[in-house]
């Protein structure tokens, strides 16, 4: 078996095989906690579960759908926008995402493998110790992740962070460089989303339409073939350097013009 079919092995059988699990082994199985689940319920993002006595069961529809909230939250997506997307998805079609998920591993779209600094050693660029304001920048720009307790971060983007120590010889001060990875950062997960939701989910709705859309309209509750998941995977390999591109294509060009803004605007004021 390969890589990617033990990859995928998991997902498969859980959709053909539902389970009924409590919360608290929903809850171990997705990473998501039982309080989340809860309030995601409350939301109307997931179903209730069924009834058992007083006890509470889900199945493996449950835990897809559970799965794909993770995945978009964890990209930035608002609770409002995620119900909209789960609300234009046809029912029964989660196990195609907990299969997708399986498929698209948390570092297809990245390009770097990620490093690690103590933060001392990254303040040292700019000749200063980080105060605990900017440690807590780090830690929640979503560039940077704090490895335990420790003063020690992930850095997701050494490339990013080389071109900060560049900024550091260039005397740009440190609150500086950061004020612009968060502005880098808030521009470029706006792109992301609407890449996201736009393209690549809108292609995943898509193949689940066809697996759960039998002849005549009828609803149909099967799996989508590997075929076409290999399928989805090659096209989405096609698209990931296009949206990468995209915005190292856009950004000279709306730099150029925003520089030449501003530098007539600053000409205008001088009497």
């Amino acid at each position: 078996m390969s890589q990617t079919d033990a990859r995928r092995q998991p997902a498969r059988s859980l959709a053909r095989n539902p389970v009924d699990m409590t919360v608290e082994v929903l809850a171990a199985r997705t990473g998501v906690s039982v309080r989340n689940i809860r309030a995601y319920q409350t939301a109307g993002l997931i179903p209730p579960p069924r009834l058992r006595g007083r006890l509470g069961l889900y199945d493996s529809e449950h835990q897809g759908k559970l799965e794909l909230i993770r995945d978009l939250r964890q990209q930035g997506f608002r609770l409002d926008a995620i119900k909209d997307m789960l609300e234009n998805t046809p029912e029964g079609a989660w196990s195609e995402y907990a299969l997708i998920s399986e498929l698209f591993s948390t570092t297809f779209f990245t390009v770097e493998s990620p490093a690690r600094k103590h933060i001392a050693e990254m303040a040292a660029n700019w000749g200063a110790t980080a105060t605990p304001e900017q440690r807590e920048r780090l830690s929640r720009n979503g560039l940077y992740r704090r490895v335990g307790d420790t003063d020690e971060f992930e850095i997701l983007s050494p490339a990013l962070e080389r071109i900060g120590v560049q900024l550091a010889e260039l005397k740009v001060p440190l609150d500086t460089v950061l004020d612009l990875q968060d502005t880098l950062i808030a521009h470029t997960r706006a792109i992301a989303q609407a890449y996201v939701q736009q393209v690549f989910l809108a292609q995943i709705k898509g193949l689940a339409l066809q697996a759960h859309r039998g002849e005549g309209g009828t609803v149909r509750r099967t799996l989508p073939e590997l075929g076409a998941m290999e399928e989805l995977k090659a096209l989405f390999e096609r698209l990931r350097p296009l949206a990468i591109g995209s915005i190292s294509a856009a950004f000279p060009v709306v730099l150029q013009q925003e520089f030449d803004r501003a530098v007539s605007e600053e000409l205008k004021r001088r009497p």
